[in-house]
């Protein structure tokens, strides 16, 4: 079959637009995302885009170039998935240069319900939709940390000096992909003339969220006489991509030999395809990028990075429920790689997707800036069609020793290693932690079989696949936690399936040692809560850049009027600079939010202290 490639892989921009006194560019930020089979949508609003130069500064830090949207738009991470970008603004005049982060600040599930968010149909700004275990469907907030704070996102993405894109002759150029930001319409349809002959810059990022990674459940207000209601946190540790130096790796399953219970309640199969490179010390694999299988077998895993001087290799692990997992190794990208022969290719992308370039070539002129800025379609290959075993399942879920508890930021990752020289663990299923009760809120699907795997020849060419069992045994795991400013976890505990019966499997995950450079640092929350005794639980949160990374519960500190209590993070780093949050409730279970302004700056000590008074 022919692979339709969305319109953002063979473009950088939408048709037109101009260039300011010739020191700015016509910049677009466009929104990408993955999400379990368990979500239907997985909305993010957004109404102000800034960028820094500072991979590593924080929100009240300077350097900070900020845009705010006419109108918010919102993106549904499950639907701009495979390739499809969700624009958040098309028309950003951002000064020349390379920028080393942008930050989103979002729309809060609180505050009243945006145009775009209702167009999509969703009843919060920030929203999960999905279906719980008793199979009916639900519309809960997506909870933000410190939302007025953003969303930081750490990228290279370069603005070239001089004009580049598609000529213009005279007649109107229209845009249909969204609309200038903070100049035209948030939303809908917007046009812009260019009369003279000329060519405008535009460059174009976009922002990754892995909803396997950043989206939490958690149960929001147990008590002892209520079992509390579930909620899904967002504690993003999105990338961000500049979509001149990206590429993708596509490829189809033929899913007629599965039975039907592969299926998600998102209408996609339960399978994913992710992206994997060697970790930094060698000893293991970790994710890169993972996207979901569409229903008729295609996936596109994009934006990959690529490099302009050497190829780059990516292994494909597909995984999930009731398939046997499939490896494909030595994936080669790079500049002059494609499965795609032409930019004028057909297209199909969702109504918030950036239109196509009607010109293939993008070059860039200046005295200081005189690169090529080479189409993504370029750097496009195929894996070509597998066919996936059926395998039976089994579920496992972590415990913690009370003496080493792990990090509130930890991924749990399930690996096995494939049995020839010189392998090591790939990643084949991972979870993020609950906090709250340190195990995982769900507990995890894992394939009994023995694993497929095979290398990559060349694009489109048919991948031989030979069965094995991995190192670790027929569906047996080793499990580790992995976590920002942490050294990975041990790769030493193994679960396997049940002897007989379905049991959920347990295995104990050892806690995480700082990383070096890092030192354990506190932060100390002095809290006045109202008189009265309003607020009877709660819990106190510390998060860097949107992601959750410590908390500390609150109900004694409640239950006495007031005291301190002290959350553990790693400190002396570029990253440890925090914000906390509240979340409180009462007996009856009325939950309330609340965030706070003041910045906790760990980067050059090891404590720092916050007044935190609840309302």
């Amino acid at each position: 079959m022919t692979y339709r490639i969305p319109a953002a892989l063979l473009a950088l921009a939408a048709t037109a637009g101009t260039l300011l006194a010739g020191c700015s560019a016509r910049t677009e930020v466009s929104q990408s995302g993955n999400a379990p089979a368990m979500y239907s949508h997985v909305y993010v609003t957004t109404q102000e885009v800034w960028f820094n130069t500072n991979g590593t500064a924080g929100a009240d830090d300077p350097g900070w170039q900020k845009f705010t949207l006419s109108a918010p738009t919102t993106v549904d991470i499950v639907g701009d998935e495979n390739g499809t970008l969700g624009t958040i603004a098309d028309n950003v005049n951002l000064v020349a240069g390379t920028y080393n982060q942008i930050r989103l600040i979002p729309l809060d599930s609180t505050a009243s319900l945006a145009v775009s968010a209702q167009a999509a149909g969703a009843i919060y700004n920030a929203e999960a939709d999905y279906v719980d275990s008793s199979g009916n469907t639900q519309q809960v907030r997506l909870e933000l940390l410190n939302p007025d704070k953003g969303i930081g996102v750490p990228g290279s993405l370069r603005v070239p000096i001089g004009k580049v894109g598609t000529t213009s002759t005279g007649s109107t150029a229209t845009s249909t992909a969204g609309t200038a930001l903070g100049v035209d319409s948030g939303t809908g349809t917007a046009s812009s003339t260019s009369t003279t002959s000329s060519t405008t810059t535009i460059a174009s990022f976009t922002v990754n969220i892995d909803g396997v990674r950043d989206l939490v459940p958690f149960t929001y207000y147990a008590t002892p006489t209520s079992a509390g209601t579930a909620a899904v946190m967002l504690s993003s540790h999105a990338g961000a991509y500049d979509l001149s130096q990206v590429g993708g790796i596509q490829g189809t399953l033929t899913l007629t030999n599965l039975t039907s219970t592969y299926t998600g309640v998102s209408g996609l199969p339960d399978i994913q395809a992710t992206a994997e490179t060697l970790s930094a010390d060698g000893s293991r694999h970790e994710v890169v990028l993972s996207t979901a299988v569409h229903s008729d077998g295609t996936f596109l895993l994009y934006p990959l990075p690529i490099n302009s001087s050497n190829p780059v290799y990516y292994d494909v692990v597909i995984h999930g429920g009731g398939i046997a997992t499939i490896i494909v190794k030595n994936v080669e990208l790079n500049f002059g790689s494609s499965s795609s022969s032409s930019s004028s290719t057909t297209s199909t992308t969702s109504s918030a997707s950036t239109t196509a370039l009607t010109a293939a070539a993008i070059t860039s002129t200046g005295s200081n800036d005189t690169t090529t800025i080479t189409p993504p379609s370029l750097a496009t290959v195929s894996i070509g069609t597998l066919i996936p075993r059926a395998a039976t399942t089994y579920t496992a879920n972590i415990a913690t020793a009370s003496s080493s508890l792990l990090p509130s930021d930890t991924l749990v990752g399930f690996y096995q290693t494939l049995r020839a020289s010189g392998e090591v663990p790939y990643v084949i299923e991972s979870a993020t932690l609950d906090p709250f009760n340190q195990d995982l809120f769900t507990p995890i699907t894992l394939s009994s079989a023995t694993v497929d795997s095979g290398t990559y020849v060349a694009s489109g060419e048919t991948v031989t696949l030979v069965s094995g069992q991995p190192v670790q045994g027929t569906g047996k795991y080793t499990v580790a936690g992995t976590a920002p400013n942490y050294a990975d976890g041990a790769l030493s505990p193994v679960v396997g399936p049940p002897s007989s019966g379905t049991a959920v499997q347990t295995v104990t995950v050892p806690g995480l040692t700082l990383a070096p450079g890092a030192t354990a640092g506190s932060v100390v929350a002095a809290i006045t809560p109202p008189a009265g005794g309003k607020w009877t639980s709660g819990v106190l949160l510390v998060s860097h850049e949107g992601a959750l990374v410590a908390q500390v519960k609150l109900d004694s500190v409640l239950a006495a009027g007031g005291g301190s209590v002290t959350a553990i993070v790693p400190a002396g780093t570029a990253s440890s600079l925090y914000y906390v949050s509240v979340r409180v409730w009462n007996s009856v279970g009325t939950p309330s939010r609340q965030w706070y302004d003041t910045p906790i700056d760990l980067r050059s000590s090891t404590s720092g202290s916050v007044a935190v008074t609840i309302n």
